[in-house]
């Protein structure tokens, strides 16, 4: 495994234990403080702009509708971890093929 996909594996590894660990300790009460706050709403915008930029990037590695929105609705729901098994399992590969490069 190369170091970019060791980095990106422990990333989204310890993004999800950080997720779990809030909603077991929180739960998902602690959302309406952050939809009540113009910085959280600004963060929410933030990242809703950074899945429909990674969507269009699945969408033109993938060249076919059906899996880039399956891609698009778990990234919108689950967020970047998703996009890293997809950068993992399929888009590295493609970019890479496409670059000239071995992955």
């Amino acid at each position: 495994m190369t170091l970019v996909r060791l980095f990106l594996a422990a990333a989204a590894v310890a993004f999800c234990v950080l997720l779990g660990l809030t909603i077991a300790g929180e739960g998902t009460a602690g959302m309406s403080a952050v939809t009540d706050s113009a910085w959280g709403r600004v963060t929410l915008a933030d990242f809703y702009l950074g899945v429909a930029c990674f969507v269009t990037v699945i969408g033109v590695v993938e060249r076919s509708v059906l899996p880039t929105l399956g891609w698009g609705l778990a990234l919108a729901l689950l967020g970047y971890p998703v996009g890293v098994l997809w950068l993992l399992l399929r888009g590295l590969p493609r970019l890479r093929g496409a670059a000239g490069t071995e992955p």
